[in-house]
């Protein structure tokens, strides 16, 4: 067992160092100190790859020496696996291979750039051994479902001039042309998205783990209690503001869930929840930081690169829908707990940490914004951010974190972004092929010859499709996917570039939660004890207050127009409110009392005609809705006053 320690610890010091290295040359080029583009983003991907793949000897060791639970971004337990020493050997010829074929890439960058695509034999050869490590690189990290997707788009780039059929074949490229694509040219394929992951994201992830390192988490939970002690069922306070806090930071729902539901979980199990509705709440939560800025799973820099807009623009767009999910996520709970009379939260909260701790987040958090907003680039931003937190963290009292807290937070944060950035890189080749052979253009000439010529049905086509495309892949792969495959055809039926992008990626985003994959609820059930199935349910019940949203900013533009926000909004956005209320009050069968079931069919009538007053816009069906919520309103009104007066009679 010292064996294995001493592998694990020797393998630790060369990734810091690198990890350190390469913050440090990531700093430099934010300042514009690094000119030649083919040499710097060749750098980051060598360094990812040496990264990533001593990641994987450490893993295999943890898991060798009984380590702590680990679960990957798919959902995955990272201990049910077996052929320890077959995946032992594997990790090491990753680890090799791709030092050698990025060193080999780095060392004649500028070369290959400039003779591309008339590559030598050797440089081929090289190429293949950068396209083989990489993805079995991503297949340790990220699972066989999302390397499976990668590896048949870059066979269907190689062989798609053997498909008969004519709307999916390909002309007989080169073996060279190809390869350049791929990514030997230094400036496609596995370079097309490493941009966003060393000029965008790397800081900013770091930033996020520092973040956590010095107790940001503990505070947001504590935010959540001082919530939850003024509200019926008040312990999902901590969940639904701790999580999508915590959330719109990290990124990534799956990862949150592993990391806020350990403590959101049992408390809400404690106070009443169900077990499958505890991990529901969480799932949910935690999804709502992969669409509230600043970090939105990644996918809001990928947006601003195909929109070729700044993303501090795509993040302000997203403000409005974001709030909005909270919104109908916050409502459903509160309707599910006055039905089950759900207590306060009684459990008190650390005030005083709040106050000592808050500081740090928000003079961190507010300089980041700041700077987003002025239009700096989010590395400068990133940095900036990590900075002062690493300095305001010293004035935090007893709350101070210590040495090692600080250590363990660096360290995830280069653990987080290797892991992310290898994403990146490896995705890149999926939207190449996409573009390249055009075959997102062709999805979409299939879908308008057999959809109906409708908007909103080839919109509600344009979601199902966007939920199956993106069963169990993280959220940067699903959106993308989603993105060229249904984008040129949405903008082909009339909708708006941003709201096309949007939309998909809300759908790519709700995949988490819809069966059978559903990789943020297979996670939160499994730390809540329920079933795969009632966790979904629940899941989805909560959820169906939000899938109105992507609807509603496709039909009503002015819900992604902050901050140059219009009265134009307001109806908007009290039509969004009032159809996640007569949703939630069908669901849980209940609202001011508990329904019956014709009572529940009526709010279900007046949701309906909400969803077809925003997406057709026929007066008649605002009527209808203002009609039926205010008739039901009244009545339960009147009715729950006299059940309370018979109630008191009878005693």
């Amino acid at each position: 067992m010292s064996a294995w320690k001493k592998l694990r610890t020797a393998v630790d010091v060369p990734f810091l160092l690198i990890g350190a290295a390469l913050t440090l040359y990531i700093g430099f080029a934010a300042f514009g100190f690094v000119k030649n583009s083919s040499e710097h983003y060749s750098n980051f991907i060598l360094g990812v790859c040496l990264m990533t793949g001593l990641l994987a000897i450490r893993n295999l060791c943890d898991e060798k020496l009984g380590g702590k639970d680990m679960m990957s971004e798919t959902g995955e337990d990272m201990h049910a696996k077996r052929f320890f020493w077959l995946r032992f050997v594997f990790a090491v010829v990753a680890l090799v291979t791709s030092a050698v074929a990025m060193g080999y890439v780095r060392i004649n960058a500028v070369t290959l750039e400039q003779t591309q695509p008339f590559f030598t034999d050797v440089d081929m050869i090289f190429g293949w051994l950068m396209t083989v490590s990489i993805l079995a690189l991503t297949l340790i990290h990220w699972g066989p479902l999302l390397t499976s997707v990668i590896a048949i788009s870059i066979t269907y780039f190689f062989l798609g001039h053997l498909i008969e059929n004519p709307l999916f074949m390909t002309p007989d490229y080169d073996a060279n042309f190809v390869m350049n694509y791929i990514g030997l040219g230094t400036n496609q394929g596995f370079y097309y998205l490493a941009q966003v992951a060393a000029d965008a994201i790397y800081f900013l992830i770091v930033y996020a783990a520092i973040l956590l390192g010095v107790g940001m988490l503990d505070m947001v939970l504590e935010v959540g209690k001082v919530t939850g002690r003024r509200i019926s069922g008040g312990a999902a306070g901590p969940a639904l503001i701790g999580s999508g806090i915590v959330a719109s930071i990290m990124g990534q729902a799956v990862s949150n869930v592993v990391l806020t539901g350990r403590l959101t979980i049992p408390m809400m199990k404690k106070y009443g929840y169900q077990n499958s509705m505890a991990g529901a709440i969480e799932a949910t939560a935690s999804t709502a930081g992969q669409i509230m800025p600043p970090i939105m799973g990644l996918a809001a820099f990928i947006i601003a690169s195909f929109l070729n807009k700044p993303y501090i623009d795509v993040a302000l767009s997203a403000l409005v829908p974001g709030l909005l999910y909270l919104v109908g996520v916050g409502i459903a709970v509160a309707i599910y707990a006055k039905r089950f009379s759900l207590p306060k939260l009684t459990e008190k909260a650390d005030t005083a940490m709040i106050t000592r701790l808050l500081p740090t987040f928000v003079i961190s958090f507010g300089v980041v914004l700041w700077l987003l907003l002025g239009y700096r680039s989010p590395a400068i931003a990133g940095l900036w951010g990590i900075l002062l937190a690493l300095g305001l963290c010293l004035f935090q009292g007893k709350y101070r974190p210590s040495t090692k807290a600080l250590y363990n937070a660096i360290e995830e944060g280069f653990y987080l972004v290797a892991v992310l950035s290898l994403l990146l890189i490896a995705i890149g080749p999926l939207g190449q092929v996409m573009l390249t052979t055009n075959l997102s253009g062709r999805l979409g000439a299939v879908l308008v010859q057999y959809l109906p010529d409708s908007q909103l049905l080839l919109l509600m086509g344009a979601m199902v499709v966007s939920l199956i495309l993106g069963m169990g892949l993280p959220t940067p792969v699903a959106y993308i996917i989603v993105a060229l495959a249904l984008v040129p055809f949405m903008q082909q039926i009339g909708v708006p570039p941003l709201q096309a992008h949007f939309f998909v990626f809300y759908f790519a985003v709700f995949s988490t939660l819809t069966p059978p994959v559903a990789v943020s609820v297979l996670a939160a059930g499994k730390l809540a004890n329920a079933t795969f199935l009632g966790t979904a349910a629940d899941a989805l019940k909560i959820a169906a207050t939000t899938f109105i949203i992507p609807f509603a900013f496709v039909y009503s533009p002015s819900l992604m127009t902050f901050p140059n926000l219009t009265w134009a909004i307001v109806p908007a956005v009290l039509e969004v409110i009032a159809i996640q209320i007569t949703v939630s009050a069908a669901s849980y069968g209940y609202f001011l009392r508990i329904l019956s079931g014709v009572e529940r069919l009526a709010f279900l009538a007046a949701a309906f005609c909400g969803f077809m007053a925003m997406t057709l816009g026929q007066t008649y069906w605002h009527v209808a809705l203002i009609a039926i919520f205010g008739a039901m309103t009244v009545w339960l009104f009147m009715t729950r006053s006299r059940d309370v007066a018979v109630q008191e009679a009878a005693e």
